[in-house]
């Protein structure tokens, strides 16, 4: 009787220490997830900004007709273009993010409205 009361404890400490584990692990995963989903948002926030800053100097260009100018910035506007669409497939297929293009130029946009004000 008394092997088998020393034999439920062990399973149950065995049980316990289990769960404590895979809980740990998870927490440890999740938190490792977040940061790189942040990063991820940063980036792709940056990338959307920079695309931005090149068309409108592209558009300058086309103005002055400083037609070979434009031209080369036109191509660093589709690499970012390029960028911005593998970035946003990442965050939707990794990270699960709904939108992430169009959440990204929502902040960019609102940030610029802040500066303004």
């Amino acid at each position: 009787m008394q092997y088998i009361n020393y034999h439920l404890k062990s399973i149950k400490m065995k049980k316990a220490i289990f769960l404590l584990v895979c809980s740990a692990a998870l927490a440890i995963g999740a938190s490792a997830q977040s940061k790189d989903l942040k990063e991820d948002k940063k980036d792709l926030k940056n990338t959307v900004r920079d695309k931005q800053e090149e068309k409108k100097d592209t558009r300058k260009d086309v103005g002055h007709l400083k037609l070979r100018s434009a031209m080369k910035e036109n191509k660093e506007v589709g690499k970012d273009r390029r960028s911005i669409h593998q970035q946003g497939q990442h965050l939707k297929t990794e990270h699960g993010v709904k939108h992430p293009i169009a959440k990204a130029k929502h902040e960019v946009h609102e940030e610029k409205e802040a500066k303004k004000e």
